[in-house]
């Protein structure tokens, strides 16, 4: 539901490419073509029955960028993200992540 949430509110955006059940959305960036993020979701149970979802991000950029990125933000992105979902929760990161990173207009 989560991702449908996006994907409706940010069509030109978010892409599931699995369609409604899809285990990963991904972020297509407007303002920086072959850019991409794709954030991946699963569900584990620990053994007293606790649902722990758990999200992972996985960036994706043109062989050029990746050589401009001199401070290795693509490479600590994962780690990044990890620690704004402790800060902020799903929702919120995922619509932080969208807005600042991938729309055209990001105010």
């Amino acid at each position: 539901r989560t991702f449908e949430h996006f994907k409706e509110k940010y069509p030109e955006a978010v892409h599931l490419p699995e369609g409604a059940a899809s285990s990963c959305m991904v972020v297509h960036s407007a303002r920086q073509p072959g850019f991409e993020l794709v954030i991946v979701w699963r569900v584990q149970i620990d053994e007293e029955g606790k649902v722990l979802p758990k999200l992972d991000l996985l960036p994706k950029a043109p062989q050029q960028a990746l050589e401009l990125d001199r401070n290795r933000v693509l490479e600590t992105a994962p780690r990044s993200f990890r620690a704004l979902l402790g800060v902020l929760g799903i929702e919120a990161a995922l619509e932080s992540l969208i807005k600042s990173l991938c729309t055209a207009d990001s105010s």
